[in-house]
């Protein structure tokens, strides 16, 4: 048995030191974000990053210094120009990200970008034009549609009855909350049940914070209801679904779990709890187990960010871009859910 479990470790081991991404990548940014999500889940890896892209000159020296096997540049020129870049990695000020993209897409490079990729829908079309015209690859970090949650769910409720969701956080003064935090709710629905229509908005804003109330019907007729808000806390955030379908509910807890509660049966019309016991059943879908240190049961893995980048290397080095889950064109839904959620947030 002991010869069986070490021969094992030693497959998992060569598995794991095994480089496996032999092109060479930049990165654009260096930000709170970047260094706790992104780079972490590059270096573990082992991603070749020949350059890091920095705003400004104060800035090059630092990110030198931290990022010793890089080249710190400025130049995003010099990048581009590069015939051993592979890809390129965005995530900047969202407000830069538009025109660094059409910049990237343009020199023909492979490119990977953090939500938001642009500000409004026409600037989202005008990149997945772009896109098309050079054929290169684009992928957006809407990190919910690679999570394990959402991509369970995927399969699970295409019959789904209807969905609630809500999305409250503390007040949020420094940037547009629909593009910056609810983005990801609204694009989750409509990864999981496509198209649809932002109907009855209720926006209340108070002390500096917004609450959005409102319906989404989808094409599919699966209806949602819909609780954003920045005027709750961030020490107890509250991130749910909870979606209904004829034999049970799912609920998720942000991304690190996801449990199954079936319903009673009836029969023709009667309900069979009132004629015998029912005794619901709640099955785990999925746990983030924080008590196992490995890549599987991580925050970052189970957030989504491990298999969004993984996915972005994958059709970059093989051309596999059946893994793409957020291109341009994918996102269109979600951007005109926002559009409407922006007119009534300015008007």
């Amino acid at each position: 048995m002991n010869s069986i479990i070490e021969r094992y470790k030693k497959i998992r081991k060569k598995g794991l030191l095994e480089k496996k991404i032999k092109g060479k990548y930049a990165f654009v940014g260096v930000g709170n974000h970047s260094i706790n999500n992104l780079y972490p889940v590059l270096n573990y890896l082992n991603v070749d990053l020949k350059y890091i892209v920095v705003k400004s000159s104060e800035t090059l020296s630092l990110a030198q210094t931290y990022f010793k096997d890089a080249k710190a540049t400025i130049d995003l020129n010099e990048v581009l120009t590069d015939d051993e870049i592979k890809g390129i990695f965005v995530s900047a000020n969202p407000e830069s990200h538009f025109g660094l993209a059409k910049k990237i897409i343009a020199g023909k490079k492979s490119l990977f970008i953090e939500k938001p990729p642009c500000l409004t829908l026409s600037e989202l079309n005008e990149l997945a034009a772009e896109q098309n015209k050079n054929n290169t690859i684009a992928l957006t970090g809407l990190q919910r549609r690679y999570s394990p949650v959402f991509q369970i769910l995927k399969n699970k409720v295409k019959n789904a009855s209807y969905y609630s969701v809500k999305y409250k956080t503390g007040a949020y003064p420094e940037g547009n909350e629909l593009l910056d935090l609810f983005i990801h709710p609204i694009d989750a629905a409509f990864y999981l049940f496509g198209t649809g229509k932002v109907e009855h908005i209720q926006l209340i804003k108070k002390n500096g914070t917004a609450t959005y109330l409102f319906h989404v019907v989808h094409h599919s007729s699966i209806v949602g209801n819909f609780e954003l808000s920045t005027a709750h806390s961030w020490t107890e955030a509250i991130d749910e679904f909870t979606i209904c379908t004829p034999k049970g509910d799912f609920y998720t807890e942000n991304t690190s779990k996801l449990t199954f509660s079936t319903k009673p049966t009836t029969v023709f019309n009667i309900p069979i709890e009132k004629v015998k016991t029912f005794l619901p059943q709640t099955t785990t879908l999925y746990l983030q187990n924080n008590f196992l240190p490995v890549k599987n049961h991580n925050q970052l893995f189970a957030s989504g960010y491990f298999n969004e980048i993984e996915s972005f290397l994958n059709a970059c080095e093989n051309g596999n871009i059946a893994s793409n889950k957020s291109s341009f064109n994918q996102l269109v839904p979600t951007f005109e859910a926002i559009e409407i959620l922006l007119k009534e947030k300015h008007r």
